[in-house]
């Protein structure tokens, strides 16, 4: 089995459309694949439809953005993509966001660094997002790299930083429980925590109703995937995997980065779609 739960295509912040990211995939010999474009369902039809051509599996997915200054994704697994409270939640995300962008772009100029609006929303080709900015920064020769961009000038405490409205994880959860998914941790090593400040975290938020861990992520490095592992197991959680990809103009990166050492992806999966047929 070749899978990747984790991919972003232009309906968020990715660089490729819905269909052709599943076509890439597939022929790089994936045969199961989840979309979870930020905060929107908007790419789910044109993937599945693209998936049932090359033959391979999709699961809906959705990653939802909470917290405010650190930020925690909340991945939902085998959603409804008609659900209303689920689509009104990513009207107001998408409207927000538009706001952001706008803040964004005027406390640039502010400091000294002139980008256009209008060419962020042409990078964006959907929702817009920090990613689109950073790459206008890079284009208007003020950072060297997204990543460098983000560094210098997007981040908590540096001049073109917008934070977002806060949502809790409980809400992100229940919402995605509404839509009839199951909840997952996004990239745990990326809340940059202790492991017994991680441990006591995902304890309450299992509490709240959080289903499983992204155990196996290009952040997970050396025994950090290992210490997921161990937690999502002992706690009774689904455990899964993906690459986070966006596309090469985001990050250096590739489909299926990170997943490489997920031995029991097999049965993990099948634990995932259990537990999403029994929701």
């Amino acid at each position: 089995m070749k899978v990747d739960l984790h991919l972003h295509s232009t309906a968020s912040d990715g660089t490729l459309a819905p269909g052709a990211l599943v076509r890439r995939a597939a022929e790089e010999g994936f045969t199961m694949l989840a979309l979870t474009d930020h905060d929107n369902v908007d790419g789910i039809g044109e993937a599945q439809a693209a998936a049932q051509e090359a033959g391979i599996r999709l699961v809906p997915g959705v990653e939802l953005s909470c917290g405010a200054q650190k930020e925690i994704h909340i991945l939902g697994y085998g959603i409804d993509t008609q659900n209303g409270p689920l689509l009104a939640f990513s009207r107001h995300r998408r409207e927000e966001r538009e706001a952001r962008a706008r803040k964004m772009v005027e406390r640039l100029a502010q400091a000294g660094m002139t980008v256009s609006l209008s060419r962020v929303h042409e990078l964006a080709r959907g929702v817009v997002a920090r990613p689109h900015v950073a790459r206008a920064l890079v284009e208007a020769g003020y950072a060297s790299s997204v990543s460098d961009a983000f560094d210098h000038f997007l981040v908590p405490g540096k001049c073109g930083y917008v934070p977002k409205e806060e949502v809790r994880v409980a809400q992100a959860v229940a919402l995605i429980h509404g839509a009839g998914g199951v909840a997952v941790l996004a990239h745990p090593m990326q809340l940059k925590l202790g492991d017994m400040a991680l441990d006591a975290l995902v304890c309450e938020w299992k509490g709240q109703g959080l289903d499983g861990l992204e155990v196996y992520h290009p952040s997970a490095q050396n025994n950090h995937a290992a210490m997921l592992l161990r937690l999502a197991r002992r706690e009774g959680m689904l455990v899964t995997g993906g690459s986070d990809f966006h596309g090469e103009a985001v990050r250096e990166s590739r489909i299926g980065e990170g997943v490489e050492r997920w031995t029991d992806a097999e049965s993990d999966v099948a634990a995932l779609l259990a537990r999403i047929l029994k929701d």
